[in-house]
């Protein structure tokens, strides 16, 4: 009731002195009524007066500070690690803080002392908090030279004044207008804060503050340990103002808590791990912020504010019937809310569940229209727990006929996401397979983790990110796409994790790349776990149906030793999949037998059921990774041909087939050029597939144009042990937005991502896999014992982007457009590796000059490299100008065509030759044969057994 009344008298009197100001007669009366009244309110009118004028005077020059320490105005005397604030509680130099905590306060602080209610909150916030987590208080949030009003300013004896009957218990009217004078006044600076003008200077003065608050209380900068501002009243808008900058500087995750915040939209809110902003329904402060900042209005559906809305980034939520400040206000220790808690407890709850990372501000998002992978489970030999680890089955793990079958990989085994309160550094892993000397870990459960090195740290904190569902991606989990829902509000959400919580299952089967360390219980990796299907393989022909109509196939084993399919015989199972919402059938049994391709047999993967039959989960025709082509084309031009144009003829005719097409360009003849793929060598594999026609036509084809899909992988050459021969082993990096399949950007195996039979390609879609081998490219560079290559840059940056795309940068969800799709990205990534590559080795100047004079072979191939580069910049940026995000790396990725529509075509337009997957692979393609470059293409045409009713469709191209 104080401040209501004191905002009426100084109404009152704002009007009484504009009057007599416009009108002198007014004057004359005011001077005779002023004579007239007693010395004791005479003296209160002065005292007005004076503030009034106070307060003008430093409401004008609170930007000139701003610019005057961004000018230097105040010499080198200002230090502003002075005064870097102080912590709640103290903390021991061997505690391992996990989490940095900043509190602003609202526009009543004069110095780095709190109100009474204020103190309260951070006395029992530090209480309720575990040690590991910093709070760092005492910060001036309006000075940029972190100063306090009340030292060393010309007015510092008035704003003492004002702070000292402000907080006394008993301000009376006098103190009450005092305290008005250090809102005003601080008011001035929230609006400095957000200005477009000034605001950005003063924000930066401000970040610096709270950077050297952070470093000065052992925060280092690039640990990537999370950072939350908690701003109240105006602080909410000076942590938002700050946030750009000093994320920038940390490198760090940084949440905004906002108590009552008035918080403009010009500040880009797109750089918040989340904001939570709570506002009580009798707050008559915080609404003035959507009514006076445009930004915030709905009109300006492109601001910062409101695409990070859409995003997810921003919560809102009411704290009920709670005012701004003071009595009645967030932090009252006394008023009741109906359930009883006083509104500082309801604060306090909030703000703890926060730091600790259990709140939960929304109901769970229901599943309107089932998904392709909702069907697909419906099957039992589409879920992991069909194939049991029981100790029959870790038997025939154990014993199983080497000659017969193979291991995919040394370590396979189960992702699965740990609950959120055990959460650690990695996630868990059921163990499949291991080597002879770990067997004991099969059908256990261990810990898996990044190496820690400083490569993969670097990386793995470059995308680790808090996930926070937008609007857009709660609807498309309503409409059937699967998205990582288990993650939804988690914070720092790693590569591991989002791998493991991409599907609301934990039925996501990887193989493990080497290196692969073990301590104790915890496997260690340096890269991303790979997504299989199966745990073993055989290579079999098919003889024929077991029983009629059945699902039970007898087989021949390959023979080694005889070279021939004479070898044991036995009865697969191969069960009929489940079809696509348009009722198309992924793959089919039917006279698979019959296929032309099965006279040189079938790889099949799989795992056994309970009952020791093998299960067929996913299928490859073993001509089609032999090392052994089919034909050969011989000279460029021809080469070039193939590429452009027959590849992708008569698809339709060539149903069930493969093709596999060695490119000779260099004049070598037939043995010469096969010999060039050595066992242990390494491709860039570029992938394409096309659509679905005939009568059961997928819905994205139903235009006479499909666009296709495009994705980059690695090829390589390796001894196949049931053979004895060479053959390619392929790993795709799929850079694939969210779809109702459940497929996971990633990397992905052959068996996963083509060979599936419920959930792969191979049978259903035609597709292109073209191998580059370059040797500028795809080996080493040895520069003094330190090892790099560009293909291993690239697997780098697209483990890095696939990441990403899983979690969609945090919000959930990610989208197709045409600046950002698996085209652009995956070439973006290309880009950027070739150039990574190139500035690593050329980055010590005098080191590189000498390394020239002593490794001159590594020299010319590094002098194709850059040509090789120069060459993908002339022609995947026909504009001659790189894009903005490729030059320098910027993080973008697919996403909703809303946020900067025009923006966004005009950059897609910039690099035109990768939007469409076809025509990028052919660029690609051509630019590799003209630097000398060794291609191998293997191509298939819905492959498997024969489905009358689908016909393959070539992707567009120009």
């Amino acid at each position: 009731m104080m401040w209501k009344r004191v905002a009426k008298f100084l109404g009152i009197f704002l009007i009484a002195l504009l009057l007599t100001l416009l009108f002198p007669p007014l004057r004359y009366m005011w001077i005779v009524s002023y004579k007239a009244l007693s010395s004791a309110f005479s003296l209160t009118l002065d005292l007005a007066q004076i503030t009034l004028i106070a307060i003008l005077f430093v409401g004008l020059t609170v930007p000139l500070e701003a610019l005057g320490w961004w000018a230097g105005w105040y010499g080198d005397q200002i230090d502003t690690t002075l005064n870097p604030g102080t912590l709640a509680e103290p903390i021991s130099p061997q505690t391992n803080v996990v989490r940095y905590v900043i509190y602003l306060d609202g526009i009543g602080q004069a110095s780095s002392r709190y109100f009474p209610d204020g103190e309260e909150f951070l006395s029992q916030l530090a209480a309720a908090l575990p040690n590991n987590i910093v709070i760092i208080r005492g910060l001036i949030p309006y000075s940029v030279l972190n100063r306090p009003l009340t030292e060393d300013r010309m007015l510092s004896l008035f704003w003492r004044t004002a702070e000292r009957l402000s907080m006394s218990e008993q301000p009376g009217i006098l103190g009450a207008l005092l305290a008005v004078a250090i809102n005003i006044r601080n008011m001035f600076v929230v609006t400095v804060s957000a200005d477009q003008r000034y605001g950005p200077i003063y924000n930066q003065g401000m970040a610096q503050v709270m950077y050297n608050s952070l470093v000065n209380y052992g925060y280092k900068p690039g640990s990537g340990v999370p950072i939350t501002l908690i701003g109240f009243s105006g602080g909410g808008q000076i942590a938002m103002g700050a946030l750009s900058h000093l994320k920038q500087a940390l490198a760090a995750p940084i949440e905004v808590i906002s108590l009552a915040g008035v918080i403009s939209g010009n500040t880009n809110a797109l750089m918040v791990e989340h904001l939570y902003h709570f506002v009580g329904e009798k707050d008559t402060v915080e609404c003035l912020g959507p009514i006076f900042f445009p930004k915030r209005w709905k009109i300006f559906f492109l601001s910062y504010w409101n695409r990070a809305k859409r995003m997810g980034k921003i919560s809102f939520a009411s704290l009920g019937p709670v005012g701004h400040s003071g009595p009645g206000g967030v932090f009252d220790l006394k008023k009741l809310l109906p359930d009883g808690r006083t509104h500082l407890q309801q604060t306090l709850e909030l703000v703890t569940k926060i730091l600790l990372g259990e709140y939960h501000s929304e109901q769970e998002t229901v599943k309107v229209k089932p998904s392709n992978y909702d069907r697909y489970l419906q099957a039992a030999f589409n879920q992991p727990d069909y194939y049991p680890l029981t100790p029959m089955a870790r038997v025939l793990t154990q014993t199983v006929q080497t000659d017969l079958y193979q291991p995919i990989a040394t370590w396979m085994g189960r992702l699965i996401l740990p609950p959120k309160e055990q959460r650690q550094s990695g996630v868990w892993l059921e163990i499949y397979h291991a080597t002879d000397k770990y067997q004991y870990l099969v059908g256990q459960v261990v810990n898996l983790q990044w190496i820690d090195s400083p490569i993969t740290k670097i990386s793995v904190q470059a995308i680790t990110k808090d996930v926070h569902f937008s609007e857009e991606a709660k609807y498309s989990y309503k409409q059937g796409l699967i998205l990582p829902v288990r993650l939804n509000h988690w914070r720092q959400v790693t590569p591991l994790e989002s791998l493991a919580g991409s599907r609301p299952n934990d039925d996501v089967i990887v193989m493990l790349r080497e290196p692969v360390e073990v301590k104790d219980s915890t496997l260690y990796i340096t890269s991303e776990p790979v997504q299989i299907t199966g745990r073993f393989y055989g290579l079999v022909k098919f003889l024929q149906l077991a029983t009629v109509g059945g699902e039970h196939f007898r087989v021949v084993h390959f023979n080694r030793a005889s070279g021939q399919f004479d070898g044991v015989e036995e009865i697969v199972r191969m069960p009929k999949v489940l079809p696509y919402e348009q009722e198309i059938f992924p793959s089919t049994n039917y006279d698979i037998e019959k296929s032309p391709l099965n006279v040189t047999g079938w790889y099949i993967y799989g795992a056994r059921d309970a009952a020791g039959m093998f299960v067929v989960q996913a299928i490859t025709p073993r001509v089609l990774l032999q090392v052994q082509p089919q034909r050969i084309i011989n000279g460029r031009k021809a080469a070039l041909d193939y590429v452009k144009k027959e590849c992708w003829q008569d698809i339709v005719a060539r149903k069930g087939l493969i093709e596999s097409v060695l490119l000779n360009t260099k004049t070598l003849d037939i043995d010469q050029a096969i010999s060039e793929w050595r066992e242990g060598d390494r491709a860039l594999v570029v992938h394409v597939y096309g659509g679905i026609g005939g009568k059961k036509r997928e819905a994205a084809a139903s235009s006479s144009i499909y666009f296709g899909h495009f994705a980059y992988g690695v090829a390589q050459v390796v001894r196949e042990p049931l053979t004895d021969e060479l053959c390619f082993d392929i790993d795709y990096h799929q850079v694939y937005t969210h779809n109702s399949d459940g497929l996971i950007a990633g990397t992905l195996h052959w068996s996963r991502y083509m060979g599936d039979r419920q959930f792969g390609w191979i049978g259903i879609r035609p597709t292109t896999n073209i191998l580059i081998k370059f040797a500028p490219f795809t080996e080493d560079y040895d520069f003094n014992g330190v090892k790099r290559s560009a293909l291993q840059t690239l697997i780098r940056e697209l483990e890095i982007m696939t990441a990403r795309y899983r979690i969609g940068d945090g919000t959930g969800v990610t989208y197709v457009g045409p600046a950002n799709n698996c085209s652009q990205d995956s070439n973006q990534a290309l880009y950027a590796a070739i150039k990574t590559i190139l500035f690593a080795i050329k980055s010590n100047n005098s080191e590189y000059q000498d390394w020239l004079k002593h490794n001159l072979d590594q020299v010319s191939r590094l002098q194709k490299l850059e040509k090789l580069g120069e060459s993908l910049r002339r022609e995947l940026l026909p504009f001659g100008v790189a894009r903005a995000d490729w030059q320098n790396s910027t993080e973008n990725l697919g996403s909703s065509l809303e946020d900067s529509p025009l923006k966004q075509l005009f950059t897609g337009l910039l690099s035109w030759r990768t939007m469409l997957p076809r025509k990028a692979s052919d660029t690609v393609t051509e630019i590799f044969l003209k630097q000398g470059a060794s291609v191998w293409i293997l191509a298939t045409s819905q492959v498997g057994g024969c489905d009358p009713d689908i016909a393959a469709i070539a992707p567009i191209s120009f």
